[in-house]
């Protein structure tokens, strides 16, 4: 499957998933409002696995979506 590609509050969010065992697992990057333009996100602390493919999607953006929340705002 094609990475998942999303946007929240004008962060551009990248998962990227992999089979892993009997799972699977994905690794997150985002970029900030702006930035989207630089080859390299940042990464997202994200560890979980998942017994889906789409499940690991999910949870990854989900794992974005915490990580933006916490970013402090800009002036």
């Amino acid at each position: 499957m094609r990475p998942l590609e999303t946007e929240y509050k004008d962060w551009r969010i990248v998962v990227t998933t992999r089979p892993t065992g009997r799972g699977w697992s994905a690794l997150v990057e985002v970029w900030a409002p702006g930035e989207d333009g630089k080859k390299e996100g940042q990464l997202v602390p994200y560890s979980a696995l998942s017994q889906s493919e789409k499940g690991a999607q999910e949870s990854g953006r989900q794992a974005a979506v915490r990580f933006i929340d916490r970013q402090p705002a800009k002036r």
